[in-house]
């Protein structure tokens, strides 16, 4: 299941731009340094380019899934930006805009493994979001490193191959008709749906028809496969944040960590519609 080492496959090269960027030959950024640490994934600074009415990121030390991210994030804010290999160029005025993107990536962000190693590819970038998270868990379990490229697919250090292939022989199939993908129409209808329970809950946090609607949609979207015209680090950040507004409906101590008072469950509520604005 694994591919050859992450570098070396094609199309998947370390210097190809993420989708939603357009690559940029002639230009010669002076790049920000984006270093997600392991340390500290939120640390960075900013450098205008050699271009004054630009400023230019470095997001070579990223995670592919981080770059895959923002550029998604971009896309959907509207924002026109340049990439060249790993870094990404955008207008000063966007620069606020892109600063506060960049926080909300690297607020999520996990530490890029080692460049220099050699890795491996696993091809689960389709997988439906609730397989993916369990592989997740189940690797965060057996304390072995990853990261998502920006495909969405699993990348893991070539000498954790063989306890990875385990790892994923204990998941169910994902080609099981419980967990395939449905028709772009029957999607689509879902996240309208969606969209109304949300911004019910968005405006009173104990809407009964909004509760019912998050909670049934969401368990719909985890075994639903990667649909088509998604890219996979969109479709994870849109079920996580329908997943995190069913947790803390479905929370019933004040003291668990998925808890969220009224006024905190009704943000979130409100933030799950905005990110679903762009797809209903």
């Amino acid at each position: 299941m694994a591919d050859e080492e992450a570098a070396d496959r094609p199309g998947r090269s370390g210097d190809d731009p993420p989708p939603g960027g357009r690559d940029r030959a002639d230009a010669d950024p002076g790049p920000a340094d984006l270093d997600p640490d392991p340390a500290d994934v939120g640390e960075w600074e900013e450098v205008p380019g050699p271009d004054a009415d630009e400023v230019t990121y470095d997001c070579t030390t990223w995670a592919g899934e981080s770059r895959a991210m923002l550029a998604a994030l971009l896309d959907s804010r509207g924002i026109d930006h340049v990439w060249q290999g790993t870094e990404v160029s955008v207008h000063v005025e966007d620069e606020d805009a892109v600063d506060a993107l960049i926080e909300d990536v690297l607020a999520s962000a996990r530490p890029a493994l080692d460049p220099a190693a050699d890795k491996v590819v696993f091809e689960v970038g389709t997988w439906p979001a609730a397989l993916q998270t369990s592989l997740a868990d189940a690797l965060t379990v057996a304390e072995l490193p990853y990261e998502w490229d920006e495909q969405g697919d699993l990348v893991v250090y070539a000498e954790h191959e063989e306890e990875v292939e385990v790892i994923i022989g204990h998941l169910p199939d994902p080609d099981d008709a419980e967990l395939s993908a449905d028709d772009g129409i029957a999607v689509h209808e879902l996240l309208d749906r969606l969209f109304v329970a949300a911004g019910r809950l968005a405006r009173r946090a104990d809407d009964a028809a909004g509760v019912v609607g998050v909670v049934d949609a969401t368990g719909l979207l985890e075994r639903t496969s990667l649909p088509f015209g998604f890219e996979s680090p969109q479709w994870r950040r849109l079920v996580g944040a329908a997943a995190r507004v069913r947790d803390a409906l479905e929370a019933a101590d004040p003291e668990d960590p998925a808890a969220l008072d009224d006024d905190e469950l009704r943000d979130a509520a409100g933030e799950l519609q905005d990110l679903l604005r762009q797809y209903v």
